[in-house]
């Protein structure tokens, strides 16, 4: 609907039409006078959509270059605007700083900003609210909400059924590439007649009601003498991170944090896009050096150990990156970025094509996807790769 779907797909259509305008005559340089400034686009990857070696600022301020007569201090007062209406803090700070160092939070609502820019006649957004917190989830979804109107229209992506009841008057259903219902919001979502529909409905409200029971029955956890006897496969002392800001300034992301994860445990760490769950868990990785504190692994302490023996200790450590498309080497296939893991694991060359396999059944992917590249797949399939 965008014309982004690349030279050498074939799109094919009765009508494709877009203010009267037939999107099947276009050729690229006419579809870039439209796209941002009569169509924005919210794509679901929000660092693989934005410029890394651009500033935020500049990426928000291009649609304002290329479609209004705004001058320069003019746009950057409008990209400032536009950072504050999204609920980014320190926008001015934000606004010159690079994609890598923004939350994936931050990132989606920078690119949020952009696509809103020129207060497009249509807004596509793809999974607009994916990356964000609860918190910040419900002010992206009352501006959205706020940008509908008489003069604009949305198109709203998502698996999430709260976002499409909350934001859609009229909703269809995709499987398999087919609209297999549609009709306005409330009925669809009440009396669904489709079986994969009421398949969606059913699946949704049961993990909805399997995390209340669970919170609701969850018994106080009492740690006996012998657990406390066993050493934490995981232990984080008073670490600390700060960062050089574009001002000069120092500003701390983790400060004196400690934990301890055991054996069979599950540790969640909550808070709110920005507030340091990601550079701990890249300190924990050693991908972050910490300004103080210190990090035990299996009892070893990990900041001093040596190249080869975080090496052999990383065999045992595992992650799961918060964007996968950046997370995979983009000229590799799905068969490729598993045997590289395997290889690491220590499986033997002659297992990895049945073990691929069976990693892919384990995530409900089928084993054709093993020759894709992490480009040709959804946003949900790339998570199931990583």
């Amino acid at each position: 609907l965008a014309g982004l779907t690349g030279a050498r797909a074939q799109v094919q259509a009765s009508t494709l039409a877009f203010a009267g305008q037939d999107l099947r005559q276009f050729d690229e340089r006419t579809w870039r006078k439209i796209r941002g400034a009569q169509i924005g686009f919210v794509m679901q990857d929000a660092l693989g959509s934005l410029d890394p070696l651009r500033l935020v600022g500049k990426e928000i301020a291009e649609p304002l270059q290329l479609h209004t007569d705004l001058d320069r201090a003019q746009r950057d007062a409008k990209v400032i605007e536009l950072l504050r209406a999204v609920g980014v803090p320190e926008p001015e700070l934000r606004a010159r700083q690079y994609p890598y160092q923004l939350s994936g939070g931050l990132r989606q609502r920078a690119l949020i900003a952009s696509a809103i820019a020129c207060n497009p006649r249509l807004l596509i957004a793809d999974e607009p609210t994916t990356a964000l917190d609860t918190t910040v989830q419900a002010q992206v979804l009352t501006l959205l909400e706020s940008l509908r109107g008489e003069s604009t229209a949305m198109l709203i992506v998502s698996h999430d059924l709260a976002v499409v009841s909350r934001l859609a008057n009229r909703v269809a259903v995709m499987h398999n590439g087919i609209i297999v219902e549609q009709g306005n919001v409330d009925d669809v979502l009440h009396d669904p007649q489709h079986p994969y529909t009421q398949y969606l409905l059913r699946t949704g409200r049961a993990v909805h009601f399997r995390r209340n029971q669970s919170a609701a029955r969850t018994p106080l956890s009492i740690v006996t003498a012998k657990a406390e006897q066993t050493p934490p496969l995981l232990q984080v002392n008073g670490l600390s991170k700060s960062f050089k800001g574009p001002d000069g300034k120092d500003r701390t992301v983790v400060n004196q944090v400690s934990l301890q994860l055991r054996r069979g445990k599950t540790l969640g760490i909550v808070g709110e896009s920005g507030s340091g769950k990601t550079t701990l868990t890249r300190m924990i990785l050693g991908l972050e050096t910490p300004d103080s504190g210190d990090i035990h692994i299996k009892g070893q302490p990990w900041l001093s150990l040596s190249a080869a023996e975080k090496r052999q200790l990383r065999r045992s450590i595992q992650v799961v990156f918060q964007d996968p498309l950046s997370s995979f080497d983009p000229r590799y296939s799905v068969r490729r970025v598993l045997n590289e893991a395997l290889e690491v694991a220590g499986h033997k060359r002659s297992e990895w094509p049945r073990r691929a396999e069976e990693l892919l059944a384990l995530v409900k992917l089928d084993a054709a996807m093993l020759e894709r590249r992490p480009i040709e797949l959804s946003g949900g399939q790339r998570q199931r790769i990583a």
